[in-house]
């Protein structure tokens, strides 16, 4: 009985802290085809705050210089959205897959990948 009673706490546990507070709109964003040398593209990424706290965006980490973001300063508060805005700069030609990780206070979230893609094609 004991057994079963820290099994089901344990599981209980697992999935109260594996619940997302932070829903994304989406995570992965394709740009396609995208002229090289016509500047820098973006795309902003939206979430809604499903917790039962306001949350905070800390950080936003890039994998390279290519790669930048903004993001809602402010503390989000429950039920509203916030956003990630990412910029690439497209001034290498060929493929591209970059990603920037989101890290905030939200319990679930607190490294979020989002990515973005595409080609840089030549004029």
């Amino acid at each position: 009985m004991r057994l079963l009673f820290s099994m089901f706490f344990l599981l209980l546990t697992n999935a109260l802290y594996a619940a997302e507070t932070m829903k994304w709109e989406e995570k992965e964003y394709d740009f396609g085809k995208v002229e090289l040398g016509s500047g820098p593209v973006y795309h902003h990424f939206v979430f809604k705050n499903e917790g039962k706290e306001p949350l905070l965006i800390k950080d936003v980490v890039a994998t390279c210089g290519c790669v930048s973001a903004g993001w809602t300063k402010t503390p989000v508060a429950v039920g509203d959205t916030g956003s990630v805005c990412v910029r690439y700069k497209n001034n290498v030609s060929g493929t591209f897959h970059k990603t920037v990780k989101v890290i905030s206070t939200a319990k679930g979230s607190k490294k979020v990948p989002l990515v973005i893609k595409g080609e840089t094609v030549k004029k």
